[in-house]
């Protein structure tokens, strides 16, 4: 029997990697797809090293490599293509031209995997995310086979509400959710609490052991020092933010941190970060503050799950900040530090969004009522009144 895995991140990949080990009696041929969208090279490297830690029985790349140095700072016609996509009547256009597109590639899709995957054994479940670009294809392919969707980003709690065909949700915040629907008459016995989820640390630690060059990426990340965690966010990539938001951000994080000489500053950039964002940040923090600081900028460790990385700081970690990103609120959850003070900023980013895309402005308003009742237990929104 073959169990097939679609993931597009690190973090993801860990949570199935849990799941996988605890429900693997040797039984299944377990498969892990990488989805479709293109992907740096490290990023891939970071995904598929996990056969390290766990057996995949295969490894299907489905994604189109990219260059390291790509910046996804949106172009011009990028930009544009967003805004104009939902209008009338262009939208019906893009969306006809979308369908064949998806068509093409679905097709593409089918054959790469019933190849790689013959003579295995029957496919009897999938284990994907709400938005990987794939399903579709899985789907006609293994009508029969059972659903499983795991939690990638703190959207799927707001996708997995629309789906409608049997699933099960397997996510980190699984108690709080169900206590969320029930409180709004929903159904609620799909969502499952991932398993052995308190040994994510230990896996986290285990990843980076069995790294190639693990002493190397220690000592580039090790500091000994107090230290201020900043999680940037790709708030360029999705919602249009001006240059000035990265201060702004930044100057209010810093304002909560008394005697600032005595931490060391992390900044961790998100994998999809703009080149120009890091830029600004480090110019800010660096220069203009004048304050001990280390930017994540070599490519692998970029890539590397922050929680993942997280390991080698929670011990001397005692601010975790950030906008409203999901690893912030993970890391809460995942690791016990209590001298640890974590915060977001989901109000205060408010203000930034006025060029953004509908669909992400949208995503953003959706957030709010789940923040509050379910992700934020452990953490303080520090917005401006």
């Amino acid at each position: 029997m073959v169990r097939i895995f679609v993931s597009p991140s690190h973090l993801c990949t860990l949570y199935m990697i849990l799941y996988a080990r605890k429900t693997n009696t040797g039984d299944y041929k377990d498969i892990l797809v990488l989805d479709s969208p293109p992907k740096k090279g490290a990023l891939i490297k970071v995904i598929t090293d996990t056969k390290k830690i766990y057996p995949w029985a295969e490894i299907i790349n489905l994604s189109t490599e990219i260059s390291d140095n790509v910046d996804f700072l949106p172009n011009t016609r990028k930009t544009l293509t967003r805004k104009l996509k939902t209008k009338f009547p262009i939208k019906y256009i893009y969306n006809f031209l979308l369908q064949i597109h998806h068509k093409k590639k679905q097709k593409s899709e089918a054959k790469i995997i019933t190849d790689e995957l013959s003579g295995l054994g029957d496919v009897t479940e999938l284990n994907i995310l709400t938005q990987t670009s794939v399903n579709k294809t899985l789907f006609k392919l293994y009508p029969q086979a059972s659903i499983n969707y795991f939690e990638h980003g703190l959207g799927d709690y707001v996708f997995i509400q629309q789906k409608l065909s049997a699933f099960n949700f397997h996510c980190v915040f699984a108690e709080k959710f169900k206590n969320y629907l029930q409180q709004k008459s929903r159904e609620n016995a799909y969502v499952k609490g991932l398993p052995n989820l308190n040994d994510l640390p230990g896996l986290a630690q285990e990843v980076i052991e069995k790294t190639e060059g693990y002493q190397e990426i220690k000592s580039y990340l090790h500091v000994e020092s107090k230290l201020v965690l900043i999680l940037m966010e790709s708030m360029q990539l999705y919602y249009n933010v001006p240059d000035t938001f990265w201060t702004d951000s930044l100057e209010l994080f810093i304002a909560q941190v008394d005697k600032h000489e005595e931490y060391t500053f992390i900044l961790k950039p998100h994998p999809t970060q703009s080149l120009k964002s890091i830029e600004i940040s480090k110019n800010y923090m660096i220069d203009k503050r004048k304050l001990k600081t280390l930017i994540l900028e070599h490519n692998y460790s970029i890539n590397y799950s922050v929680e993942v990385l997280y390991s080698l700081w929670q011990d001397n970690t005692y601010y975790v900040f950030s906008i409203f990103s999901s690893a912030s609120y993970y890391i809460a959850k995942l690791y016990s530090n209590k001298k640890t003070k974590h915060y977001y900023a989901y109000s205060f980013f408010e203000k930034y969004i006025n060029d953004a895309p509908p669909q992400f402005s949208s995503y953003f308003k959706d957030l709010e009522d789940l923040l509050q009742n379910v992700f934020s237990e452990n953490c303080i929104d520090i917005s401006k009144k």
